[in-house]
């Protein structure tokens, strides 16, 4: 067995999203620093290169695509050339061409390292990345702690792989996956993630950031996995539905380092569902408010609404928490009974208006064009989006669906022939759910060029009603906005449209074939 110490590259690609996508937000990359942490607490040597911060400022255009940072030749030649193991982080399926040239680059200027890809997209579909990527050594699966540990430390030995849990790997052209890896449990023992080999102030001194921007904002993760198992979401391939939390004072700890080391003014949660148990939050909010940490702190991931009432909601205000992302998806009945989302909508709106009344800003997201979707199903999210800007929400996204590699519908739309091939046409597909000016053609009742009216009639007769009900809230993100501040998504979204943050401007165009 090789035990021996290794250097290992963490490697972030650039974004690659549709043209006329309205955010690409600057944010630190919190699933390698987890990896670095882990890395070096097992003894060895840990570097990183982030596309995305190191080409702050830098865009291009690739093969349709609107891409921001470095190109990957310019990616790869910033890795420590010392690295004998570069790992690359491949989350989003519409950015796996970019993700495999960068893949390539580093083979190139690397021909002897070992190179492993983890996250959700790999996780999906492993063998097509390897045979598609000839570049690529193994991919991990799953949550990757521990797997890139294990690997790391059997990099060398080729012939010990298939000994390693939650791995996928070519051997002499047969495809060898491993059985799947345990979840960690002791969630409290995972390390904090390592920031100091990242360019930490390209990120907090970015406006363009993951939640609204209330100032120098760090991520973190307060639980893993989310309970749920919606069909068009790839979480229950990649983390199954185990929900663990950590304990709220070394929450609170992380919260504060930040707060010391980096004058963080905000934190972003990152958790897939974070409010999901009362008696956690409630304790969660208490500790934070004992310590006068004084920071404020938000949900943009999106959370559960079941046991928000004006006891949590308060408790979350009084805290510091002062942006909340609830995700509705439809509503349809019939619709969130087949993309099993389990929610009940007067739940959501007793959540919705506790939240506003203890002066919460809140945001919510709705999916158009479901596989099985009519059109009364579209009509009636449209109308509830609508009973929502009468409740108080501030802000809200009607997103076109993508069935994403992992999720149940993408299974069944690959089983009954609607998705065909796995191309770049595909992979384009999945990156237009943020730009108004595309669409997709996944909907077998509705036409894309249908969907995308709908898309922005929702939208439009959403802020209309919610100006109509709350006028100063148009003359407060005026003001803000002028003043170069946000306190919701709208205003949020709109600095970035007048060119008040740092989002890159366009630059040079370039072509690659797919």
């Amino acid at each position: 067995m090789d035990t021996s110490r290794h250097h290992v590259a963490l490697v972030r690609p650039h974004r690659a999203v549709s043209p006329g996508t309205w955010s690409v937000p600057i944010t630190p990359p919190i699933g390698l620093a987890y990896l670095a942490a882990v890395l070096r607490e097992a003894g060895h040597e840990v570097s990183a290169v982030d596309a995305l911060a190191e080409g702050v400022g830098v865009s291009f255009e690739d093969d349709g695509y609107y891409c921001v940072g470095l190109k990957p030749d310019d990616t790869a030649a910033l890795i420590n050339p010392a690295a004998t193991v570069i790992a690359v982080t491949c989350m989003f399926s519409q950015e796996w061409p970019s993700s495999r040239a960068l893949i390539a680059a580093i083979r190139t200027h690397f021909p002897k390292a070992v190179i492993i890809a983890g996250g959700e997209h790999v996780t999906a579909l492993p063998e097509f990345c390897l045979r598609e990527c000839p570049a690529l050594d193994a991919v991990g699966l799953g949550e990757g702690e521990d797997t890139l540990r294990e690997f790391t430390e059997h990099a060398a030995d080729r012939s010990s792989w298939s000994s390693i849990t939650g791995l996928g790997f070519l051997d002499e052209g047969r495809y060898v996956e491993t059985p799947a890896r345990q979840r960690i449990r002791g969630v409290d023992d995972i390390p904090w993630p390592v920031w100091d080999i990242f360019p930490m102030e390209a990120y907090l001194g970015n406006t363009n950031t993951f939640g609204v921007y209330r100032g120098r904002s760090m991520p973190i993760l307060a639980s893993r996995g989310c309970p749920y198992s919606c069909t068009f979401c790839s979480n229950p391939s990649m983390y199954g539905v185990l929900w663990k939390a950590r304990k709220p004072s070394d929450v609170v700890d992380e919260i504060q380092a930040y707060r010391d080391r980096y004058q963080a003014d905000n934190i972003d949660f990152y958790d897939l569902t974070m409010v999901l148990n009362k008696r956690w939050i409630l304790e969660f909010a208490d500790e934070l408010k004992r310590r006068n940490v004084g920071i404020t702190w938000q949900l943009p991931s999106g959370t559960r609404t079941e046991i928000i009432d004006d006891e949590v909601a308060h408790a979350l205000e009084s805290s510091g928490c002062r942006n909340v992302v609830f995700a509705p998806e439809s509503g349809s009945q019939r619709v969130l009974k087949s993309i099993k989302k389990a929610i009940k909508k007067d739940k959501l709106g007793a959540a919705i208006r506790a939240s506003v009344r203890n002066g919460i800003s809140v945001k919510t997201n709705h999916i158009l064009g479901f596989p099985h979707e009519k059109r009364i199903d579209v009509i009636k999210t449209v109308w509830f989006g609508w009973q929502q800007a009468w409740w108080g929400v501030d802000t809200t996204s009607f997103t076109l669906f993508s069935p994403y590699p992992g999720s149940a519908l993408f299974d069944e739309m690959r089983a009954d022939g609607t998705i065909k091939e796995l191309d770049r046409e595909y992979f384009r597909s999945l990156a237009v759910y943020m730009d108004p000016w595309e669409s997709t053609q996944y909907c077998k009742h509705i036409g894309g060029r249908e969907l995308a009216f709908w898309r922005l009639f929702g939208m439009v007769s959403f802020f209309g009603i919610s100006t109509l009900m709350r006028p100063w809230r148009a003359v407060r993100a005026v003001w803000n906005v002028y003043h170069n501040r946000s306190e919701t998504y709208l205003e949020h979204r709109l600095r970035e449209w007048f060119g008040v943050s740092t989002l890159p401007t366009r630059g040079e165009t370039v072509s690659r074939s797919s």
